[in-house]
């Protein structure tokens, strides 16, 4: 017989777990499926940077404290550009750099002790099952065992990534925009920045990005994201032409004067993926929801910020003794206002285009007017929607700054 909860929950990464301590905590039972049998697996490719918008989600699970104990960075971000030379984002809000070996655990054992909430690890999702109406009703999986595993809720949640297995199943498809940049990273000890302390350096230049995330334990993740026409230089010699990408760059890091700690990490397609967050009996949350371009190391607060719109949600619903899909259809709403824009904006730039004439106005005007930068830092932040981070009066008034001789 299948077991029953209240919420099933494919995938026990940030996204999965956050939702389900947040739906536990609140009385609603849940299931979280893992297809990892491993308590301590984590995410290898990220960039590890969590951007502030997901630091009061990171506070009301209450691991904000464990995860600066464990070494996570309170971050901040200084840019670059050719046309605009560098400014500081002011960090009156920070988010946290952690790795997330460290990271994703946490939040799984988190999960795992959280009253109403079962996390079964080593459990592949084969099957969507639906009830007589056509309504989304379990899921049906295998252990690695081969053991059969059979789960009835009344909500099923894909919480497992842009190439979302729910999502396939319940035949909810993505819209899917190109991404015409290939990213490479790696780890690296003792690795000297100009810009000091925690702050990270960033640089647009051209059609290409870089940037050096200090992060947990002294280390500092290095990355650059191309354009693909530069990618016949990686399949030549992938290690040399990585350090020399950030040769010339303007206070650039000398990487062959650090320690490298880890194999070099590449990602040649990272395409956009979108679709809608919520149907009836079922939602989506992290990238199985919005998967945008990780040059802006949005990844993990995405993940953050919908898995407590959704659990806000779903536990009146629930809590009231009601039908949830009309909680599941403010989800989607809710989601959309906050993130859609964002989305489009960032894969508008991943066509692998130069900064536009606004973008250019823009970070120009943050490197002479600590009010704009303060708004380039509300746009990084992915806090509130664009519109409401960035507003006409704030890029008429960057536009009189950037023309000021």
């Amino acid at each position: 017989m299948p077991d029953t909860t209240d919420v099933v929950i494919a995938g026990g990464s940030v996204a999965g777990c956050a939702l389900a301590v947040l739906l536990g905590r609140q009385g609603v039972r849940v299931t979280v499926l893992e297809k990892s049998p491993k308590p301590e697996h984590y995410k290898v490719v990220c960039t590890h940077f969590i951007q502030a918008g997901a630091t009061p989600v990171l506070r009301r699970l209450g691991i904000a404290e464990t995860m600066e104990r464990a070494g996570a960075v309170r971050n901040g971000l200084e840019v670059f550009t050719p046309g605009g030379g560098w400014y500081v984002m002011p960090d009156d809000e920070h988010g946290y750099s952690l790795r997330r070996e460290k990271l994703d655990p946490m939040l799984r054992e988190l999960a795992a002790r959280t009253p109403d909430v079962q996390v079964r690890q080593g459990v592949t999702v084969t099957d969507l099952v639906r009830d007589d109406a056509g309504r989304p009703a379990g899921l049906r999986g295998r252990t690695a065992a081969g053991d059969a595993v059979a789960v009835d809720a009344r909500v099923i949640v894909g919480a497992d990534g842009r190439g979302s297995t729910i999502a396939a199943l319940a035949g909810v498809p993505g819209r899917v925009l190109p991404h015409n940049r290939f990213g490479y990273m790696a780890y690296y000890a003792d690795l000297e920045l100009e810009a000091g302390g925690t702050r990270a350096p960033m640089w647009l230049v051209g059609r290409d990005v870089f940037y050096c995330f200090p992060n947990d334990d002294g280390l500092t993740v290095a990355a650059v994201f191309l354009h693909k026409d530069r990618l016949p230089e990686f399949k030549r010699d992938k290690e040399a032409a990585f350090v020399a990408a950030f040769d010339g760059l303007d206070r650039g890091p000398d990487l062959r004067s650090a320690t490298r700690v880890s194999p070099l990490i590449g990602k040649l397609d990272v395409p956009n993926v979108r679709r809608p967050a919520a149907r009836p009996g079922v939602a989506f949350v992290g990238d199985a929801a919005q998967a945008s371009d990780p040059v802006w190391g949005v990844g993990v607060g995405f993940a953050l910020q919908s898995a407590e719109w959704l659990a806000d949600e779903l536990a009146g619903a629930f809590c009231a003794g009601v039908d949830p899909d009309p909680a599941l259809e403010r989800y989607r709403r809710t989601h959309r206002r906050r993130l859609a824009l964002h989305h489009l904006q960032m894969a508008d730039f991943a066509t692998g285009r130069e900064l536009n004439p606004l973008e250019r106005t823009m970070h120009r005007a943050a490197a002479r007017d600590p009010r704009t930068a303060k708004v380039m830092a509300k746009v990084a932040a992915r806090s509130e929607p664009l519109e409401r981070a960035l507003r006409p009066r704030d890029v008429a008034r960057a536009a009189v700054v950037a023309m000021a001789r």
